[in-house]
This record gives structure tokens, sequence and C-alpha cells, in this order.
């Protein structure tokens, strides 16, 4: 192990893998050698940090500790039995804690990594191979006897594509143990090379590598994908969990139990046909406390699950679609099953590869044949678990259990450590039968890399048969599936039900009106909406129409996170204020048409503003959103920071006021006394044209709101109705001013936004789920097309909170970033406030646009050492380009390392600003972050001389900051 430290320690003079290595050190090296069996088995939640996306936490090199001292808790001088160093190779908690049961009954322990420092899931071949010659694989294989893979397993491409290296020096030691899980291929974007590598282990069969499966899908998948057939031994998972039972009522034991996302059609349908159930939403207190409820209700989203094997352990009464049910659900698209292309292509057999209909398992499972079954079984007063499922399933799980341990110890065996024993006895083959089994294979077994070639092609073409078979018999709908359809489709969740009739009708009505209302008309191309492109509206009628539906839709039942019903209720709102204007471009003779106009408008805005804003407009200070705009006046800047971000705040606030001379006011937001301590409070007060603000005095209603979230609500908060948002670690190229005043979007929208870096592709579905409508605007952008899972940076915002569609797409973004809202809706979905800014508007039905140009990064060139320069790579903070195409902004500062000045400032000198919509072409693994230009002759320019003046002024001023300890006098100059 010792050796493994230094050879770690010779490695750390490269530059990209100076993290990698400090990692290495500290959970190889440290955890290895701890004495505490808790920490080597518990995953490393502190590890959160600013650095948490990439699934490791920021260690100063400078100190890490010299760990060769250390005693190892597996002396071989004082271990007897010898025991295995294990090494968990794995991103999943439900994993983890499988193995965490099985070493504490077999008496090891084992040592955590996740593996999310070396990138984002789906390794490319050449990164992995980087790796595997800077040095890494040999260093963590001389860390560990034995290394489990488990999910997922691209992450461990070092370690394989190392097994058939031609240097022995440079294959992985370790034996290896691939855990197979539902994620043979997951993330992958070279799948060729990826498959040819499984079928490669496959053929060469390593003596070191071993394959495990909990259940025969993901084993079959690969055998029919890649031609992989290697043999698995079965070992199911532990089933255990030591999540506490909550006690339940009387009445709560009488109830079936479902857990559904918000927008399934499975849900709407039981909601339609009044099914009774209950669903769990959040935490419901584990297996145990579930057994104790009448039943529970499952529609599987998997193959096979954790909770499944949890859920037989405990003995709970699960009610669960027949296979010929669930297959007609799925392929009339009622439940979504993420796997279901892979296993139909298994022919008629597939539910033989399904946990959820295996013969060992079914036994204790009940099945309904459709949903008038299961409302049968659910709507009878006879006891339903029959089977006795509470008693008997936990006793025939112990013995899967047993089986499954004893599998382990038997496989530790085979891998040189026959001293393993499932509770300290030895094992009994003849009791325990270790299941092991080969996939077969489709095609007459390849003989070598050609042949294999010739042979996956013909795989993918019988794949892309089966596709076409299927979508030429897709089974038809009935009428009641048609209708919840259609109303889901426009809906998206159990909410659309109650207005399936007239919902589609009023969502486009409502788009149609607000287009209108935007000036685009009837057969006008290039447009932000769209809507009216191929339509003619009879506005009176529409808004006739539109005040009558809200006056018996305003009172309709949401929860926070429900934007689609949020979004539908804030256009409303939206149309209403702007026709309760004077300035609203309606003409009369259209209001005349309508009954009532002026009276039904305001009580329309007026009940509306308080149902859909109640933390805004539930003071006695402010009674209505135009009392929240009477005292905005004129343009301003708006930053928030607490007492750790103070020094970045100061720096951007003198670097706007002497780098670029201006002289905009500025408002500096904190929340709460605690946030921002007093002496830096009274620091910035003497600060010419700075003034502190604490939001908490604002909006005294909004709690929870604190860190990237707060930023709608600052802009909100702020006193200008012209808002520019600047983040503290912000460093300006441009005058703030300038890049508002130059604008031809704020000018036309009274918005300034700027596109992020396109880190990996993404899914639009859960916006797609909340706009029914969405702009002709937003189709054409990476993140609607999922081209990118990033679309906005919002380090710098502007808007002009004059504007009534921005106002109120700035109050749904607000909305958007409540504690619930956020929790349950926006973070699952998206990363965080950023893309607020543009789903608010397009919930509001609000015209924006982006300034072309995605997100980049300015710096230096990336140089691997030994390695000239990549000119193509640059590497430093997030870069932005104005409209005019000159550097505007970096996300980042100007050090090499944030709030450490004694590392040292980036040298800027290039910046690359992509044209091309490069899904993953974003490197974190280098430092600073890097971007890749597949085009860097149209996408890599040296920054400009007066740029160049711009950085070194901001970085002569951070300097003089630092020395003097950041003090300045009231007029703002240094001390």
């Amino acid at each position: 192990m010792v050796d493994a430290l230094r050879h770690a320690k010779s490695l750390l003079g490269l530059r990209n893998l100076k993290v990698w290595l400090v990692v290495l050190g500290v959970l190889v090296v440290v955890q290895l050698f701890s004495t505490s069996v808790v920490d080597t088995r518990t995953p490393p939640d502190s590890l959160a940090s600013d650095a948490a996306v990439n699934g490791f936490s920021w260690i100063d090199t400078d100190s890490t500790p010299d760990m060769t001292s250390a005693p190892s808790k597996l002396d071989t001088n004082q271990a007897q039995p010898r025991l295995p160093r294990i090494l968990h190779y794995n991103r999943h908690s439900a994993c983890h804690n499988n193995l965490e049961y099985v070493t504490s009954r077999l008496g090891l322990t084992f040592t955590f990594l996740r593996p999310g420092f070396m990138g984002g899931l789906g390794m490319h071949r050449d990164r992995a191979n980087d790796i595997i010659n800077d040095g890494l694989v040999s260093a963590l294989c001389k860390g560990a006897d034995v290394i489990i893979i488990s999910d997922t397993l691209p992450d461990a491409r070092p370690i394989l594509q190392s097994l058939l290296r031609d240097n022995p020096a440079d294959r992985c030691s370790s034996q290896v143990v691939v855990e197979l899980t539902t994620r043979f291929d997951w993330g992958v974007g070279d799948f060729d090379e990826y498959h040819q590598l499984m079928w490669e282990l496959s053929k060469v069969k390593p003596k070191n590598l071993h394959w495990v499966a909990n259940n025969a899908f993901e084993a079959k998948v690969m055998a029919d994908d890649t031609l992989a057939n290697p043999e698995f031994r079965i070992l199911r998972p532990s089933g255990f969990s030591d999540v506490a039972q909550k006690p339940i009522s009387a009445d709560e034991k009488s109830l079936a139990m479902m857990r559904e996302l918000d927008h399934s059609e499975v849900l709407a349908t039981m909601t339609y046909l009044g099914i009774p159930f209950r669903r769990m939403v959040g935490h419901y207190g584990g297996p145990h406390t579930l057994k104790q409820f009448r039943a529970y209700v499952e529609f599987p989203y998997q193959v096979s699950t954790m909770k499944l094997y949890e859920n037989l352990s405990a003995g709970v009464v699960m009610l669960i679609p027949s296979k010929d049910f669930f297959k007609e659900l799925i392929d009339k698209k009622i439940h979504a099953f993420g796997p279901w292309e892979m296993l139909r292509r298994m022919g008629p057999n597939w539910h033989e590869y399904m946990d959820y209909y295996v013969p060992e398992l079914s036994p204790y499972i009940y099945y309904f044949d459709s949903f008038d079954h299961l409302s049968q079984l659910l709507n009878s007063t006879e006891t339903l678990d029959t089977k006795n499922v509470r008693e008997n399933a936990p006793k025939a799980y112990e013995t899967i259990r047993e089986e499954m341990l004893h599998g382990w110890a038997d496989l530790f065996a085979e891998m040189g450590f026959p001293d393993v024993k499932v509770d300290g006895k030895k094992s009994n083959p003849s009791m325990h039968a270790i299941k092991k089994f080969v996939v077969p294979i489709r095609y007459a077994e390849p003989k070598d890399v050609s042949e294999w070639k010739l042979t996956y092609k013909q795989v993918k073409e019988w794949k892309h048969q089966q596709n076409v078979q299927f979508d030429q018999n897709k089974p038809k709908l009935n009428d009641l599936e048609r209708e919840i359809k259609e109303a889901m489709s426009s809906g998206r969740g159990v909410q659309s039900l109650l207005r399936k009739k007239n919902g589609p009708k009023v969502d486009l009505m409502q788009v149609q009106v607000l287009d209108y209302l935007n000036g685009e008309k009837n057969g006008e191309a290039n447009v932000f909406g769209g809507s009216l492109k191929d339509a003619e509206l009879d506005v009176a009628s529409a808004v006739d129409t539109l005040l009558n539906q809200a006056k018996v839709e305003v009172n309709l039942d949401f929860e926070l996170p429900d934007f689609f019903t949020f979004g539908h209720l804030a256009r409303y709102l939206h149309i209403f204020h702007v026709l309760s204007q004077p300035t609203t471009t309606l003409d009369a003779t259209i209001k005349a048409k309508i009954p009532d106009f002026e009276k039904r408008i305001n009580s329309g805005v007026s009940t509306l503003s308080t149902r859909l804003y109640p933390w805004l407009l539930s003071s006695s200070t402010l009674d209505s959103i135009d009392s929240l705009r009477k005292p905005w006046k004129g343009r301003g800047i708006a930053l928030t920071f607490s007492s750790s971000g103070f020094r970045r705040g100061l720096h951007v606030i003198l670097s706007i006021r002497t780098v670029h001379s201006c002289k905009l006011p500025i408002e500096v937001f904190h929340i709460g006394e605690q946030d921002l301590d007093l002496e830096k409070r009274t620091l910035l007060e003497q600060l010419p044209g700075v003034s502190v603000v604490d939001i908490q005095k604002r909006f005294p209603n909004v709690q929870d709101v604190k860190g990237f979230n707060i930023k709608p609500f600052v802009m909100l908060a702020s006193s200008f109705q012209e808002v520019i948002f600047v983040d503290d670690d912000v460093t300006l190229i441009q005058s703030p001013e300038t890049l508002v005043n130059e604008s031809a979007n704020y000018e036309a929208h009274g918005t300034l936004f700027f596109l992020d870096r396109s880190f990996g592709a993404g899914n639009s579905t859960w916006v797609q789920s909340i706009l029914p409508y969405p702009s002709s605007m937003s189709e054409t952008s990476r993140y609607m097309r999922g081209v990118s899972r990033d679309e906005q940076e919002s380090a710098f915002v502007a808007l002009d909170k004059s504007r009534l569609g921005v106002l109120h797409a700035l109050l749904a973004a607000c909305h958007m970033n409540l504690k619930e809202s956020r929790e349950e809706a926006l973070h699952k979905h998206t990363h965080g406030d950023k893309e607020s800014f543009w789903i608010g508007h397009e919930l509001v039905r609000a015209p924006y646009a982006f300034v072309p140009g995605i997100g980049g990064a300015a710096g230096i060139f990336r140089a691997k050492p030994g390695q000239p320069e990549e000119k193509e790579v640059v590497c430093g903070p997030q870069s932005h380009i104005d409209e005019k195409k000159r550097l505007s902004h970096f996300n980042g500062v100007v050090l090499l390392h944030k709030d450490q000045p004694e590392k040292g400032y980036i040298d800027f000198h290039h910046y690359v600003a992509p044209v091309l919509e490069n899904t993953g072409n974003v490197d974190i693994g280098f430092h600073p972050w890097c971007v890749h230009s597949r085009k860097p002759d149209q996408e890599v320019f040296e920054i400009r001389k007066e740029d160049r003046e711009v950085l070194k002024k901001t970085i002569e001023l951070h300097k003089q900051l630092v020395k003097n300890e950041f003090d300045v006098l009231s007029d703002g100059t240094l001390v």
C-alpha cells in the first residue's frame, strides 16, 4: 500500500491529475489504512462543496498528510484469517447499502470510491486511455485486492480497458468484480467502441475479471447488443432496509398506497375511474412502514429495483399489473417504462427477464389484469392478502438472501480468499447451490474483431427492424384511453382531468390572445409566439371566454410544484393585467363588445394575484402588483452575497466604478442580519451610490430561499425599474450599462439573457409537460431540442420590469424558486435558478431572446504534461460575447483558484466562442475547466488589446485589494 502512495505522489506533478490523485490519496490510502469500520463503509456525504457536482471535494494538495506510517487494519502479520481489501467503485446509494449489508455478514469492510471526480456519466474511450496512461489505474489497483464495480459500469472503463493492454504493467492487478445492475452502457456516447470492449472482455476472459448480476435482464441486453456473453452468477440484492417503521393509524391500515409521477396517465386513469388509493409523495417510511398498509400498488418503472426486494423481504402486500396488462399499458403508451424497447426485443418470453414476474418471486406478488380488476380488488371488503404474504414472503426471501450471501463467499474463495465466511460459518455447497448462467447470442460467435464488426452491423440492423415492426403494429386505444391521453397531452397531470373537455381549447386561446397583445398578427413569420401564423382570432370573443373560464378555474387546487396549473392561471393574470392598463393596445371597439369589461378585468387581476402570489401580497403594506411597481425608478445594478462572498462582491463593485467608470446606483442584498455581518454592511454603505438591503424586510413572507435561488427575488425586490443583476464572481469586460444600452434584445423585449455552455445532451420532457403550447422561439432552443441540458446562464441578467410581460415572467420565476417548488420540481428537472428566467417567460407567454453565442471559456490553452499546447482547447472561466460579438463578461473570477489569490491569476490571452452546438465539449477534469472547439478557426480568438487592458486593470485592482486586506475609504478608493 505504501508503494501505491509513493506512486500516487510521483504523479502529482501532472496538472490534469492533481485533484484526482489527491482524492485517490485520501479515499484509497487514508480509508484503506483507517481503523474505523464506519468510516470505510459510509459514503462521504461530507464531500458536498462548490465542487459537489463533480463528485469530489477540492483538497489542498500542499497539505496532503503523510500516511506512510498509518497502521493497517489488514496487516498480514496480524490478520488471521486473510481478508481482502475491497474498493467499491459506485455512484448509487442503493448499491452501496446493499454491499454494506453483504460485507457486514461476511465479516468484511470496504472503501467507497465515487467515480464522479473523473468526469460525468458515459466515459469516452480516449479519456479512459488517458487515465490508464497517467497511472491512475495502476495506483488504484495497487491499493485494493478486490475492486467491485456497481453503478454505473462505464465509470470503470479505465479499469476494464486496462485488462486488455499488451503491457502487463498497465493492467489492473486487482480481482475485478463487475456487479451488473441496469446500466451497462449508461450515458456512453461512443457505443461501437464500448460494445467492442464488452465483447473483447468476454472473448479474452481475463482471469481476474468476474461477472455478477442481481437479475438476468442486463446480461441479456449486453448479449443482444454487443455479442458478449461471459458467465454470470446471479446474486440477488439483500433486500435489507434499516429504515425504522413509522406508526400509522387504524384508518390508514385500510388504505392502498401508490407512488406515481404527477403527470402519469396511470394516475390520471385511476383518478378518473375512482379507484381507491392514496398517493405517496416524498419519504414514506420505508418497507417496514409500507407493509402496515392494506396494499402497495406499483406500476414498475424498471425490470428490477432494490425496492422490490426490500418490499418482499419486509412482507409488503404488492399489487402489480399482470404481464399481459403491463405490456398493453406500455404498448399504448399509457405507462412510461424506459427499458421496454430492449425488453420487447427478447420475444414472447420477455417476462422471464423481469424480476416482477420470475417464478421464485411471483408467488409473493398479486397481479391484476385490468384497471377494472384492480378496482374490484381494492373496493372489495374481503381479505386481500389471501397468500399471507406478510408472513410468508420474508421467510422465502431469507432463503434467497442466504443463497446470495454464500454466493458472494464462494466468489471470494474463487478469487483467492477462502477464509471469507457467512456469519463466520463455512459454506455448505450442497445447501447453497450457486446459480451461474451464460446468455446465448443470436449469431455465430465471432472468432476475431473483424468478424465481430460484421456481425455487430447485423445486430444493429436487427434492432432497427424490430423497432420498425413494433411501430407498424401498435395497438389501438379505446375511447376512454384516447380521452385521457388527449387530456394528458394538453394538461399533463391529474388536474387536467378537471378541465379535460375545455382545457386544450382554453390554453390555446390564452397564448393566442397573448401573442396578439404582443403585436403578432395572422400570417406573420419569424415571431416569438407563433400561435397566430395560421389562425384568425376573434379577440373580443376570446377575452370574454377567458374571463368566464377564469372565474370558474381561479379556485383550481394546485400544489406549488404543479407548474402546469400555475402557468395556466398565471397566463390569465398576465392577460387581465395587460388589459387593465390605461395604455392597453386593445381597441375600444373590441372592449365595447365585452360585457362589464373593466369590472371583470379588475376583479380577475385582484383575485388571481392573491391566489398565485400569497407570499407577496399578504401583507398590509402591499395589496396589489401595481402597488409593488409604484416605487420603482430608473436603472441600477443589483448583487447579493453573504459575508463569505464579501471580498468577491467588493471587487466587482469597485471594478464597475473604477475599471468601467459606471456610475449606476448599486443595491447589495442579503438575507437577514446574520447573512452579511454589520461591519461589512457598514463598509459597503459608505461607498458612493451603494445601498444595502435586507430582502427579508422587503418580502417578510418568503422563507427558506437562499443561495442561487434568491436571484429572481432580488431582481423583484430591487427599487430599480430596470435591474441589471451581476453575480459576485463575475469579471466584466464591458460596462454593464454599455451591454444594456447596445443590446437589440433588451430594446425589443426588455431582457438580456446569455446562453450557458453545452455540458451534455438533455431531455425537455418535463418542460414540455408544463407548457401546453411552447413558443416558436423556444422550439429552436438547444434545451427544447434535447441538444443541451443547460440553456441559460444567470451570472448576468438584465430585466426591464416596466414591461408587464417581463414582470409576470419574473413573478413566475420567483414562484418556481420557492422552497417546495424548487425541491419538488425545478431542481429535479433543471440545474436551478438559471433556467427559471426563460421558463418563467414561457409560462406567461412573454417575449424574450438570447444573445447569440454559446457560453465558452477565456484564459489559457490546455497543455497536458509533456505535450504541446492544444490551441483548440481554452481553459478558464466561462466567457460570453455580446450581440456585437465582443467579449462581454466572464462567469468567474480572475484567479486560478477561487478565493485563493496566493495561487496566482489566470494569464488571459485567448477565448473560445462556440458556434457549434457540441454536446459535452466541456472538460471539467482539468483546472480551470476547459471548452474544446471543433472548429477553432471559427471559434478561438485572441483577446483584443483593449479587453486585455480591462483585464489587466481588473487584476491590478484585485491585487491592491488583497494587499490592503480589502479595506477602502468612504469614497471607494483604496486605503
